[in-house]
Formats: structure tokens, C-alpha cells, sequence
């Protein structure tokens, strides 16, 4: 798991955007647009989460 308060590698952090972006996309329907920046920060946590481990899990990437 990651630390919030410590800055991503560049490349994750653009990646995590961009899949929270599209992911946020699929349920925007449902949503206010007030929640709108909610659900990226959500989906941003869960996708850095999960790139941060797979770089930590294969270095020569």
C-alpha cells in the first residue's frame, strides 16, 4: 500500500489518473457532479495502489 503523503513516480501517477478518469467514466451516471472528484480520488488510490505493486513486483519493467 502506498503513502499518500509521498509523491508517486511520474509514470504511475499519470497512469493512476488516467485509469481513475475512465473508470469514473463507467459510473458517472450514477453520480452527482459534485461526487465526480470524489470517485477520482477513490479509483486514483485503488489503481496507484495496484501499479505501485506490480512495478514493485517486476523491477526490470
Amino acid at each position: 500500500m502506498f503513502v499518500e503523503t509521498l509523491p508517486a513516480d511520474p509514470q504511475v501517477h499519470d497512469a493512476a489518473v488516467r485509469i481513475a478518469r475512465r473508470c469514473r467514466h463507467i459510473v458517472q451516471a450514477c453520480l452527482r457532479e459534485e461526487e465526480w472528484a470524489d470517485a477520482d480520488r477513490e479509483f486514483y488510490k485503488i489503481a496507484r495502489d495496484e501499479l505501485e505493486r506490480w512495478k514493485a513486483d517486476n523491477p526490470m519493467r
